[in-house]
């Protein structure tokens, strides 16, 4: 297994980023200034792209594991990744997902903390209705770790 950073041609993954964040124009707005890592295990099997939202904030924008290979530890993977090659660099790695019963519990797994939230967040920036196990997604939740 190894994670590289892709410099070029991030889009030639939108499907896998579609996974995570359904509207491709709302990718759009963080893949050029993002930086992006795929993780190879023989083939692709997750992608992240992370962003310097200053004062010490690294923000994980997006991650996404092929359905195949999702429970099998990858995303779990990247986020140590993230957390090891940037410690020192910045202060705080946080994520903003919604107020999932899958997506929560999740991050808290891998050690972290919710902190706020954007009310109607999905509501006002999506052109559809955004469902994940069968709950629609209103409110962005904010989720913080030290690193």
């Amino acid at each position: 297994m190894n994670i590289f950073e892709l410099t070029a041609d991030k889009k030639r993954y939108m499907d896998l980023l579609l996974l995570a964040d359904e509207q491709e124009c709302m990718i759009e707005k963080y893949l050029d200034r993002g930086t992006m890592f795929v993780l190879n295990d023989n083939g692709v099997k997750a992608v992240c792209v992370v962003t310097d939202e200053n004062n010490g904030i690294l923000e994980i924008k997006n991650i996404a594991v092929e359905p195949a290979s999702q429970r099998k530890g990858y995303g779990k993977q990247l986020i140590q990744f993230l957390k090891d090659k940037y410690n020192g660099a910045f202060k705080i790695l946080q994520v903003g997902t919604g107020d999932s019963p899958l997506t929560v519990p999740f991050y808290e797994s891998c050690g972290f903390k919710k902190t706020h939230c954007i009310k109607n967040f999905f509501v006002d920036n999506y052109d559809h209705p955004i469902y994940e196990c069968g709950k629609q997604l209103i409110d962005m939740v904010y989720l913080q770790m030290k690193i």
